[in-house]
């Protein structure tokens, strides 16, 4: 668990870089700026931005954490400085 804007959010360092979980801050900074999850998508790929995709024993932390559902089982993380590009994105729009 890392701190971003004064809250606690999922983390994981991967191959050097703090990744963070992308449909948690979705629900706790971004959920009231945009549309829905696939207007941040269209964000993402606008700002070229790509997303990795959680591992299996990624989700499973994930869920046990409640960064995601209990059903989910796909995931994505981004960098913390991807998520302030698209936050700024969000929030200057």
């Amino acid at each position: 668990m890392v701190d971003l804007h004064g809250v606690k959010v999922a983390s994981f360092l991967v191959e050097g870089q703090e990744l963070i979980c992308l449909p948690q801050v979705f629900d706790l900074f971004l959920k009231h700026l945009v549309g829905g999850l696939h207007t941040v998508y269209t964000k993402l790929k606008r700002l070229d931005i790509s997303p990795v995709v959680c591992t299996v024993e990624q989700v499973r932390i994930l869920r046990g954490l409640g960064a995601i559902q209990p059903g989910v089982n796909r995931c994505k993380l981004i960098t913390r400085k991807d998520f302030e590009t698209l936050y700024n994105d969000c929030t200057n729009a």
